[in-house]
């Protein structure tokens, strides 16, 4: 099947060198920039004023820092490679603004100051090319003044807004968001996600002129329906400051069970990261949703070491293929263990028989492996009901994470 502009990934913007990303991707072959949808990054709003503010009489200085959950945002060097492999390479560049908690002064500000500021922000990187832009403001979508003013722009609604239903989607799509993020849950929920892609066919159908694309995060490693998603949020924004995962919520939280000895083992119950073990699970996934897009802007590059230059591809075990299409082509199973990721070797060279020979003692190849891949696509993740994970790796059976 065309993989053209299927994936979107990660800027690593945690990682302080200038160019690296942009090496990596020159130097990574033809076929992989061609499955790549967009790169997404982060970048904060800052804005400081002088004023009374709406709720205030008193005289004080104000500042504004609105942006993205993660916590680290790309320098100013790293969007100038950005854009350059935008002109070069032709793959599109995706800003990230994904803070749920609003600033009050975006919308309660005298003579609108802060959101005038924003919006001159905004134009800067539209200015420059910027046509996409991933924007968690949904007042600010329904008033238009964003639509108006970057009449080009794609616009991409959060993740972290739980949009998980048809009716939801076609809410977003009438907000004006072009490309609706679904829902972790629905990575477990192809009843729901067909129900989606009939909702949004229909819309498209009566707005032929619109450009709409759903899009589906496939691998994050978020427990799903963690009870703690908000507030770990509202937590990364400090990350520069405070690590999330060395504090104590974090040692509470992610950190329990992702180290546990149940929890490493559950991958299933730990994630709501895709299961795609066959290639034909992949192309179902791949008929209902436009878009898969992977975590990863807290990444640090690896592998530095040897000889080569520094690529982007795909990898599992010890072996590594060059675009996702060569996964598919060559059966090489299962599917979803192939990490995303930049690696030192050049050039990508695989032999499709050793790669199956080396990947055939997975657990997800056994019969019961095949079972639970088709369990998951339809589980809805209500595990205190099912266990088959558990059965399926032989770990104590957990009717919550929260349990470890």
């Amino acid at each position: 099947m065309d993989l053209n502009k299927r994936f979107s990934i990660a800027h690593f913007d945690s990682w302080p060198g200038a160019d690296t990303y942009y090496d990596v991707i020159q130097n990574s072959t033809p076929g992989f920039r061609h499955e790549i949808y967009d790169i997404y990054f982060g970048k904060m709003f800052r804005y400081r004023y002088h004023e009374n503010e709406v709720y205030d009489s008193h005289q004080r200085l104000h500042e504004v820092n609105y942006g993205n959950v993660m916590g680290v945002e790309a320098t100013d060097a790293q969007v100038d490679n950005l854009f350059r492999i935008q002109r070069e390479f032709g793959i599109d560049i995706s800003l990230t603004i994904n803070q749920l908690n609003i600033p009050i002064e975006l919308f309660y500000s005298k003579n609108d100051k802060v959101v005038r500021a924003f919006i001159e922000w905004l134009g800067a990187f539209y200015q420059r090319g910027l046509r996409s832009c991933t924007l968690a403001n949904n007042h600010m979508m329904r008033i238009g003044v964003l639509q108006r003013q970057f009449p080009e722009m794609k616009w991409k609604n959060t993740v972290n807004q739980q949009v998980a239903t048809a009716q939801q989607v076609l809410d977003y799509l009438h907000l004006g968001y072009n490309v609706v993020q679904l829902d972790r849950s629905l990575n477990r929920n192809l009843i729901e996600l067909r129900r989606i892609k009939d909702a949004v066919e229909n819309f498209k159908t009566r707005h032929p002129d619109k450009y709409v694309k759903t899009c589906m995060l496939v691998m994050e490693d978020c427990l799903p329906f963690c009870p703690f998603k908000r507030e770990h949020d509202d937590l990364q924004i400090y990350h520069k400051k405070v690590n999330y995962w060395l504090s104590a919520p974090g040692e509470s939280t992610c950190d329990r069970w992702r180290n546990s000895a149940t929890g490493k083992s559950l991958t299933p119950r730990s994630g709501t990261n895709c299961v795609w073990v066959s290639p034909s699970t992949f192309k179902e996934y791949a008929e209902l949703v436009d878009i898969f897009k992977f975590s990863g802007r807290l990444t640090a590059f690896t592998r530095l070491e040897g000889e080569g230059s520094l690529q982007y591809g795909w990898s599992a075990k010890d072996n590594a293929v060059s675009c996702f299409s060569e996964i598919l082509e060559n059966n090489l199973a299962p599917v979803s263990g192939w990490a995303l990721g930049a690696f030192k070797m050049a050039p990508f060279e695989h032999d499709p028989d050793k790669i199956r020979e080396d990947l055939r003692d997975s657990i997800w190849l056994t019969e019961n492996g095949l079972k639970l891949e088709q369990t998951l696509k339809n589980c809805r993740n209500q595990c205190y009901a099912c266990h088959m994970c558990e059965r399926t790796f032989g770990s104590p059976q957990v009717d919550s994470m929260i349990e470890l």
